[in-house]
């Protein structure tokens, strides 16, 4: 018996010398932004992982937006990982198609013999519950989890609810995320500003040289009447307003629309439009505003009142 016992415990002890430390990163990665990389590189170093794997999803659950096309996210993310060890791309869940659930990768890429990380956000963290599966996820794997700049996640709370509910714990790593965003990269690259501070530079030029984030009439529009100081502006606005709209369940396109031709008349002499009459008594720095509104319907045909009444008031 004392001869087994021992055999069973060098068994054990090789076993956990051999066992390999793999882990998933998923996402949209539209596009890949430097926080992913970031992320990513401290992930490998902090986990002691033998490999990364950075999994682009096909279709969100969670995003109703359609992303750009899956050969065009997966060429950015290898562009952006290829001088870096332990970190591969994985095309898993795009050659999958469908909706991409995370119980469904998790369970592809278990292995008995391997320990399997999944690595999230804090604001992940908290809609986790709500996700497919949740138990199934959490039997293959670890969840490892990033704190974010200007989210705050209850950890302990968090870690309470996994214990009463899953009877599991997750690992809460050092590194924290700093306010970057995909929307703002396409953003920008849809207003022609550079990107390239935001991404990975070979990531920036793929996304210039195929024309992948084109501006609509709407923005070649403003484009077309505001300098670039006023259009680094609007973008951001632009970019703020898609947030503000996520956490009060707006319409996004919507919600963008107005953002983008906010300030559409910032530099356009009202004189010069046939059949704009100015209200009496509106001081000058509100005038673009009343302007803005009258060209957005009468020259750019958007007939929604909301969308015309944001831009006549924006200022006042």
């Amino acid at each position: 018996k004392i001869i087994l016992i021992k055999i069973d415990f060098i068994y054990k002890m090789c076993n956990n010398i051999t066992m390999k430390k793999i882990a998933i990163l998923g996402g949209t990665f539209n596009p890949i932004h430097n926080e992913h990389i970031e992320l990513c590189k401290s992930a490998v170093k902090e986990l002691a992982l033998d490999m990364l794997y950075v999994m682009p999803t096909y279709i969100s659950p969670h995003k109703t937006l359609a992303p750009a096309s899956a050969t065009d996210r997966l060429n950015m993310l290898k562009l952006a990982f290829k001088d870096t060890d332990k970190i591969e791309v994985s095309d898993f869940e795009i050659e999958k198609q469908g909706k991409s659930y995370t119980y469904q990768t998790v369970e592809h890429f278990y292995n008995k013999d391997n320990r399997l990380y999944f690595i999230m956000g804090g604001d992940m963290l908290v809609d986790f519950k709500t996700w497919r599966y949740p138990e199934r996820i959490l039997d293959k794997c670890t969840i490892a989890v990033f704190d974010r700049q200007n989210f705050y996640t209850d950890f302990e709370k968090e870690r309470e609810y996994f214990k009463a509910t899953f009877n599991k714990d997750f690992i809460k790593l050092n590194y924290v995320g700093k306010d970057a965003s995909s929307t703002k990269i396409r953003t920008y690259a849809k207003f022609g500003l550079d990107i390239s501070h935001l991404t990975d530079k070979s990531v920036a030029k793929y996304i210039a040289d195929n024309n992948l984030y084109e501006p609509d009439v709407y923005q070649q529009f403003v484009i077309n009447h505001l300098p670039e100081k006023r259009l680094k502006h609007t973008a951001n606005v632009v970019v703020c307003a898609l947030k503000r709209a996520k956490e009060l369940g707006l319409d996004s396109q919507k919600v963008e629309l107005t953002a983008t031709l906010h300030d559409l008349a910032k530099y356009i002499d009202y004189r010069a439009i046939s059949g704009f009459n100015l209200p009496q008594g509106v001081p000058n720095p509100v005038v673009h505003a009343f302007l803005g509104a009258y060209i957005a319907q009468n020259f750019l045909k958007i007939d929604d009142e909301e969308i015309i009444d944001a831009i006549r008031y924006h200022t006042s």
